[in-house]
């Protein structure tokens, strides 16, 4: 599956499933027929119809988007180097949340003070 229908597909799945009549009328410039030829891989979702999934669907737009432009491109070279953006980003993501949860534990000292 491409990713595109990936996306379509865990916007569905908010509210118990969604048919791709509500879907294509809540998605901007989408209709029924381009829910049909995103799920055939034959065409791709637009940036802006991506940005609202993933805001709804509580997804990383940075990441989404990567992952769209992924997709579209023709050239593996491309997708090669777009797939290096992700591993950084997930690199930078994961240091992130070990700094903040380093700050946010208390030194030995902090607890044996409190206890």
């Amino acid at each position: 599956m491409n990713y595109s229908g990936y996306l379509i597909d865990e916007y569905k799945k908010l509210d118990g499933g969604k048919s791709d009549k509500v879907i294509a009328s809540e998605l901007p410039a989408m209709t029924v027929g381009n829910v049909s030829q995103i799920r055939t891989g034959l065409r791709h979702l637009t940036p802006e119809q991506a940005m609202t999934i993933a805001e709804r669907c509580q997804m990383d737009i940075g990441e989404v988007l990567v992952r769209l432009d992924m997709e579209k491109a023709k050239s593996p070279a491309v997708r090669a180097e777009f797939e290096k953006v992700l591993k950084r980003l997930a690199g930078v993501f994961a240091a992130v949340v070990l700094t903040m949860s380093l700050a946010l534990t208390p030194s030995p000292s902090e607890a044996s003070a409190s206890a």
